[in-house]
């Protein structure tokens, strides 16, 4: 499933021997980051994770963690003290990989946890290279929807503040805002991973949180069916398995040891999506269709619509009707579908020696809607004919 644009798959991510510290661990991307160091065995780094409140049980967080840290990122220095520091050892990386994603969250929420950690984060990594004597890298993970509801293409860099955005994606926009500045401004190696659609495992399918495709599709079996969908002609649906992002980190992690971290001194963007691959809205509910034989899922007519449309849609429901929790984030969740765009990868790319990741259209709709992966027919024997002779 890695490789892109028909190259053969790129060799492991060299990675072996490093110590990262990483906040957000059981989170949908932090589980992906550690099935990517569980898949490399021997190879993988060492992670320390920063939990909440009091430590996890190992067996729920797996054989990548060598160590647990009781934090909080919304704290200066992520609420470590100079004990909780010497006692992390040699840290090569500090990852931020903690946020909040309920899109119908507060302002106040999403700013403490999506700004203020990240912030926190790059201050924690600048004190541990203090100790240590030399840069600690710090990579944060952000998102492609960031972008808001622009459309075309998506580049590789700080966005204006023109865009109409949701809370949540304001939240994010900002803090790619103060940690771009703050890498600007000082020189340390920072990279801001904006992360697209996030699926479950692509062997397992296992997931913490739905995607925001399955939040619009209705199973049979329920009542409230979408029965339209809005959508700009030609919409994709940018999403990969949180196992694969988790491997996009550590490559970038990993071709950035190689030099360094060169690149990233002073701030760098990328975008961790399936990009120009991203198979289209109207392609995916096709399939599905043909899949399931219309007897699992209600298929959602596409109903062309334009930007003001979505933005009218996405935006006045949430200000002027009070939705539950669930019928808010369904709404939110239709402007990360239904835009037509692409997000640019060439910086990605080169952050990653040219390794981009490639999902078959069947993997993601098998991990998003729970379909049986089919197993291939086994040969029959040849039977024999003299009954009919």
């Amino acid at each position: 499933m890695s490789g892109a644009n028909g190259t053969a798959p790129a060799g492991p991510p060299d990675v072996r021997g490093l110590r990262l510290l990483v906040a957000g661990a059981t989170g949908q991307v932090g589980r992906g980051l550690l099935e990517a160091c569980g898949a490399l065995g021997e190879d993988a780094p060492a992670i320390v994770a920063l939990v909440r409140r009091r430590p996890r049980a190992a067996h729920i967080m797996g054989p990548a963690v060598a160590r647990q840290a009781v934090g909080e990122v919304t704290e200066p220095g992520w609420g470590l003290t100079g004990a909780d520091l010497d006692g992390l050892g040699d840290i090569d990386a500090v990852l931020n990989l903690a946020g909040a994603t309920d899109w119908t969250a507060s302002h106040a929420l999403l700013d403490k946890v999506n700004v203020l950690g990240a912030v926190h984060g790059l201050e924690l990594a600048r004190a541990l290279g203090a100790r240590l004597g030399r840069p600690v890298p710090y990579l944060s993970a952000s998102s492609v929807f960031v972008a808001g509801l622009t459309d075309g293409s998506v580049a590789e860099d700080l966005l204006s503040p023109g865009t109409d955005r949701t809370p949540y994606e304001l939240s994010k926009w900002t803090s790619e805002q103060a940690l771009i500045s703050r890498a600007r401004r000082t020189g340390h190696p920072v990279a801001v991973a904006r992360v697209g659609g996030v699926i479950g495992n692509s062997l397992t399918g296992s997931t913490t949180r739905r995607s925001s495709l399955y939040q619009l599709v209705s199973r049979r079996e329920e009542g409230a069916a979408l029965r339209v969908l809005p959508a700009q002609r030609g919409a994709r649906v940018d999403t990969l398995p949180r196992d694969l992002i988790g491997e996009s980190l550590l490559r970038m992690l990993g071709h950035g040891r190689g030099d360094g971290f060169a690149r990233w001194r002073s701030g760098v963007i990328a975008q961790v999506a399936a990009g120009e691959r991203a198979p289209t809205l109207a392609a995916l509910l096709a399939h599905l269709d043909g899949l399931t034989a219309g007897s699992r899922y209600h298929i959602p007519r596409l109903v062309p619509a334009s930007r003001g449309v979505l933005q009218t849609v996405t935006r006045a429901g949430t200000r002027y009707v009070r939705w539950s929790r669930q019928a808010g984030n369904r709404l939110h969740g239709l402007r990360y579908v239904a835009v037509n765009r692409v997000f640019e990868r060439g910086r990605f790319a080169s952050l990653t020696g040219g390794w981009l990741p490639a999902v078959p259209l069947e993997t993601t709709l098998r991990i998003t809607f729970d379909l049986a992966e089919e197993r291939p027919v086994a040969p029959t024997a040849e039977l024999p004919l003299g009954r009919f002779r």
